[in-house]
């Protein structure tokens, strides 16, 4: 049977279901009624679109350069009311006078440009709320306040389209709309992440035209799309007219796949439905042409259209292609499928196709494989979000996917709906493999009896939405795995959803988390599922379906904590998979506060007091929203790479390399070493090219490198780059580095500082705090150094079961020292001390011992004995003090040049870096604790001149020095808050917490939070000039 039969099959019974069902029912408006999909809405099928040339169907958007398509993007009028009872009723006549109306930017959610009020929530229904006087109740959504935008335009067809079909498509409309033409409604739509076409070809005139479309903010639909994300209105996508001849090509579906044996040769097949009226019949014929990259002609085939009807559906038979190069996420080979539709003189009609992926998408085994090969799934998820709110630029598509590549991302999750055209051709020319998800998530109703899926009379809006992301997409070989929705519960509608992409397409697997471990899911795909509920799974006997995590290591904040402990697992157990990080973006907005300052906004920012908000919830990227990367992208980069070293042989410098990449040589890549002394100088350095199949592991000699006895270590450096460049990707793009530490004369001493002047200390009686440390009479402390247990709390710290609230609980935010003893020499002081918090209760008790030696080095040496009566967790364990800001030359030996935190610091290269506290810290959304170096050898802050601070200790240590108090940073709720008071701040840290990923999954591991018992640590301070 056909796959348009089939279709038409099963969705003819749903429809007949929700004929019978809406007989029983009392009139509603068409945007109250979870039957009201659409009306006059031409059937769902994949792009085909009007091509002038055949070379432009190789470029991703390229059918805009076909003189038979028309953008409808730009200026709009517009006209905006808080309720539909004000709404203008005839603006959609060509006479009705919009002379007063406002522009609006066509495609921008109207919230972004000055009407109505973004609200951001994660998974409730915004309007469910005291503020709209309204409780939820599907498919009925408030009245009163729910805002209607009205929008029209002109156009005129062009001379050239007359005797032809014209279709108006609108890509994406939030939430509900009708549409007109010249007066005459054409339709309406409820969905808003797939394109509504209507055939306007019988309303147009010759001359001036008008469209119009009256958008409401919430309809029935609005309970299908409680995604975690902005609650925006108005029309976000695009709209435009393409037009075809009388008889056309309406849809066509491929098979462009591998033979299941050895996955070396190709097999082609290809359905095409035509359609148009019989007596206008002009077309008589319908070839197709399918070439290479270099544009040979591989394949070829033309068959002779016999019937008269409607509507036929032609089937060419399959072919079999040889020595096919396969489409993957690493070698996105492509090749153009070329359509054609030809006359009695064979004088082509239409034109149109699209690029061609062969590959297997499937589980085999228990494995999720492509092309045959197990993969692991390096991906994130990924909303469309930008400043217009989530209509998203071509220009910030392409950077999207240049930065995930770039950083060995390989799989991008369409979260939670499917999205811009354009993206998915991206993904198709440049390699990302793509988890497309239907625009179902009725998360507000919960998972229990009042979910939507278990009720039936949902069941139209379901099957409708799965539909038409299967139709609109299903040619894309970059789609590998389908998702029927995101928390929206689970029962009879998702498994009729899953019955029937399965009836029409079993060439990709389907998943769907809330599933679980019922029938309706191919993959066992979890969210925020910790290393250990991993590893039981894997425990179970007679697994068959592969885990995957399609959300995990939730990125909020300071964050990413811990995925060297995921990949440890995902490394080593074949049937755990990856997983999508949450998520690729900010979802925040760029504002200017009253004094000029720029910020970042998120929930409960816009709109009035008490407005539903789940504040800064919509800000957990691995960039922030204008694509700048944060510190956790760089672990990912590190973490997700496909070739991994371990050190075989210290003394002949032996490297062993595991081939991680599935279809890849490592002959693709040049290795660059080097050995680098902890003065930074280079003492050996080389490149090869090595013969590494994938998966493969090979033994590299790089020789033999004699260490000088004038340093206590150096680093092996293994930096991978590729040979060529590629689409994303320059040559000397680094993919993958290693490094390891290389032991030398532990005893050496040259690298201190030499005793630069008189040095002397002062410790204050009441305190035990060090209060100055001068040389040659000048203070280099402009704040005492003191005890530090606390820090500013990440967003995760505050949601971490260890984390700030115990910290709080137990004082450690608020801090004060109180001498028990004090003991004084003529070089040292003895300080025993109890520390208190606000409440003056003793957390715990100190002793400090300060020494100068004769070099005018002074040493801290410090024992902390926490009452853990009291005390349940700490932040960190070191010291702090503030310094002047002109002390703003920064360099340390330590790990990473950029952020590090202990659960989160493979990134990290140690060396020397040379920086300062502004480029130390990071802006994140929200403030909070940042900044971190971890296995820092030493650290040197000074000023201009040289004058300053050398700091070192008996181990490596952790060092942090920032432009803002630690106060004002736990204080502060956006970055424009944030303001300097001449002051830097520095913490050395014997032990500091790692940042884990509580805000939503696993908080920080066992092993990287701070021990609770009595711990000695040392730091000398060295003033220097």
């Amino acid at each position: 049977m056909s796959f348009k039969k089939r279709t038409s099959l099963i969705l003819s019974a749903v429809l007949a279901a929700t004929t019978f069902t809406l007989a029983q029912q009392q009139p509603l408006p068409e945007w109250q009624s979870q039957y009201a999909v659409g009306l006059n809405k031409l059937a769902p099928h994949t792009y085909v679109w009007p091509y002038a040339n055949a070379s432009d169907i190789e470029k991703p958007g390229g059918y805009e350069q076909s003189p038979f398509y028309m953008s409808l993007n730009g200026k709009w009028k517009f006209h905006w009311v808080k309720n539909p009872d004000n709404r203008p009723k005839d603006f959609y006549q060509p006479s009705y006078y919009t002379g007063g109306w406002a522009d609006i930017n066509v495609p921008g959610n109207w919230e972004r440009q000055g009407y109505g009020t973004a609200i951001y929530v994660n998974e409730t229904y915004e309007f469910d709320d005291k503020m709209f006087n309204f409780k939820k109740n599907p498919p009925l959504v408030p009245h009163a306040e729910n805002e209607v935008g009205s929008y029209r335009r002109t156009f005129k067809v062009p001379a050239d389209w007359k005797g032809r079909r014209v279709v108006l498509c609108c890509e994406g409309v939030i939430s509900f709309y009708y549409v007109w033409v010249n007066g005459k409604l054409l339709g309406y739509n409820q969905g808003s992440k797939t394109a509504a076409e209507w055939d306007i070809t019988d309303v147009l005139n010759e001359g001036e035209n008008v469209v119009a479309l009256e958008v409401y903010r919430w309809s029935a639909g609005a309970y299908l799309e409680c995604q975690d994300m902005w609650r925006l209105s108005g029309i976000e996508r695009d709209v435009y007219l393409y037009s075809t001849p009388k008889q056309y090509i309406a849809d066509y579906k491929l098979n462009a796949s591998l033979d299941k044996e050895k996955y070396k040769d190709g097999i082609f097949g290809l359905e095409v439905t035509v359609e148009g009226p019989s007596i206008t019949l002009g077309a008589t014929s319908i070839a197709y042409t399918l070439k290479d990259a270099e544009g040979k002609a591989v394949l070829q085939d033309a068959i002779r259209i016999k019937s008269r009807g409607l509507s036929n559906l032609i089937t060419f038979d399959r072919k079999n292609l040889p020595d096919v190069k396969a489409w993957s996420a690493e070698h996105p080979h492509l090749y153009t499928l070329i359509l054609e539709l030809k006359d009695e003189q064979g004088k082509v009609t239409e034109l149109t196709g699209c690029e061609v992926g062969f590959r297997t998408s499937e589980i085999k085994d228990g494995r999720f494989c492509i092309n045959g090969v197990p993969v692991l799934v390096k991906g994130t998820n990924r909303h469309e979000h930008s400043q217009l709110g989530r209509t998203v630029s071509k220009e910030l598509m392409e950077l999207d996917i240049k930065l995930m590549k770039q950083h060995n991302i390989n799989m991008v999750r369409n979260s939670h709906y499917p999205t811009h055209p354009y993206w998915y051709q991206l993904c198709d020319r440049y390699g990302l493999y793509m988890i497309d998800e239907a625009n179902i998530e009725s998360h507000g109703m919960g998972y229990g009896a009042a979910s939507l899926a278990k009720d039936t009379t949902w069941l139209t809006a379901h099957m409708d939405r799965t539909h038409r992301m299967y139709e609109r997409s299903k040619n894309h070989p970059a789609i590998v795995i389908w998702s029927l929705g995101n928390e929206a519960g689970n029962g009879i509608n998702f498994e009729r959803t899953y019955d029937w992409l399965k009836s029409v397409e079993n060439t990709r697997p389907v998943q769907y988390e809330r599933a679980e471990l019922n029938y309706n899911t191919d993959i066992y795909c979890r969210m925020y599922r910790s290393v250990d509920d991993i590893k039981a799974y894997l425990a179970k006997k007679d697994i068959y379906r592969p885990f995957i995590l399609c959300e995990y290591l939730h990125a909020m904040g300071n964050s990413c904590g811990g995925l060297k402990e995921y990949w440890d697992v995902f490394e080593n157990n074949p049937m755990a998979q990856g997983g999508c990080v949450w998520d690729w973006v900010d979802q925040s907005f760029r504002e200017i506060d009253k004094n000029g300052k720029w910020y970042w906004t998120y929930g409960g920012d816009y709109g009035p007091e008490g407005i539903p908000s789940f504040g800064n919830f919509c800000c957990n990227g691995l960039v922030g929203a204008n694509r700048e990367p944060h510190p956790h992208l760089l672990e990912v980069k590190k973490v997700y790479q496909n070739i991994k070293a371990t050190l075989a042989d210290q003394k002949n410098l032996t490297i062993r390399v595991k081939n991680w990449y599935d279809f890849s040589n490592l002959n693709e890549y040049v290795l660059n070493w080097n050995v680098t002394a902890d003065n930074g100088k280079i003492l050996a350095e080389g490149t090869k090219t090595i013969d590494c199949a994938p998966h493969a592991i090979v033994d590299v000699i790089l020789g033999v490198v004699k260490l000088p006895n004038t340093i206590r270590e150096a680093y092996l450096n293994i930096s991978w780059m590729r040979r060529e460049a590629s689409s994303m990707i320059d040559k000397d793009w680094e993919v993958a580095y290693d490094q390891f530490v290389l032991a030398g004369n532990k005893n050496y001493t040259g690298y201190r500082p030499q005793k630069a002047g008189e040095t002397t200390f002062t410790v204050d009686k009441q305190t035990g705090a060090l209060t100055s440390l001068n040389l040659d009479g000048k203070d280099l402390l402009a704040a005492p150094l003191t005890l530090s247990l606390f820090r500013p709390a990440t967003d995760n710290d505050n949601r971490d079961k260890n984390g700030a609230r115990l910290w709080r609980n137990a004082g450690l935010d608020n801090l004060t020292q109180k001498v028990v003893s004090l003991k004084e020499g003529k070089t040292s002081t003895t300080a025993r001390v109890e520390i208190l918090n606000a409440k003056a209760q003793k957390i715990g008790t100190a002793d400090f011992v300060y020494s100068l030696d004769k070099n005018g080095a002074l040493k801290v040496l410090t024992t902390f004995q926490p009452d853990t009566t009291i005390v349940k967790s700490m932040a960190r364990l070191g010291l702090t003090f503030r310094v002047a800001n002109t002390y703003d030359q920064v360099s340390y030996l330590g790990r990473g040049e950029n952020e590090t935190y202990i659960d989160r610091n493979q990134s990290g290269k140690i060396g020397v870096y040379q920086t300062t506290p502004e480029r130390m810290f990071h802006y994140y959304v929200a403030p909070q604790s940042t900044g971190n170096r971890t296995d820092v050898r030493w650290a040197k802050l000074a000023n201009t001149s040289g004058e300053g601070l050398f700091v070192e200790s008996n181990r490596a240590f952790q060092f942090s020095m920032i432009p803002f108090s630690d106060v004002l940073l736990e204080k502060a709720r956006h970055i424009n808050e944030l303001e300097r008071d001449g002051l830097l701040t520095v913490h050395l840290d014997a032990e500091q917490a790692g940042v884990g990923t509580a805000t939503c999954g696993p908080g920080v591991l066992p092993q990287y939070l701070v021990p609770l018992k009595k711990q000695s640590f040392e730091f000398t301070l060295y003033p220097v000039k």
